[in-house]
């Protein structure tokens, strides 16, 4: 193999190596978006749930009077 072509032949295994690299922490950034991704959207419907809540506790509230 010519020096050439071992330069060429190393550059593709760390150009490999760096893509697989990267794509594993891709697949970790997907995972870790899933997640909080679904945690927002219970936060988001839990506020709503007690906003409701506190509507209804001050309309009960004010017929008490």
């Amino acid at each position: 193999m010519s020096s050439s072509s071992s330069i060429k032949g190393n550059n593709y295994y760390q150009l490999l190596e760096a893509f697989n690299e990267t794509h594993e922490e891709a697949n970790q950034l997907v995972l870790s978006y899933n997640r909080l991704k679904g945690l927002n959207n219970w936060l988001e419907n839990r506020v709503k749930s007690l906003e409701e809540e506190l509507k209804k506790t001050k309309e009960d509230f004010e017929n008490l009077d």
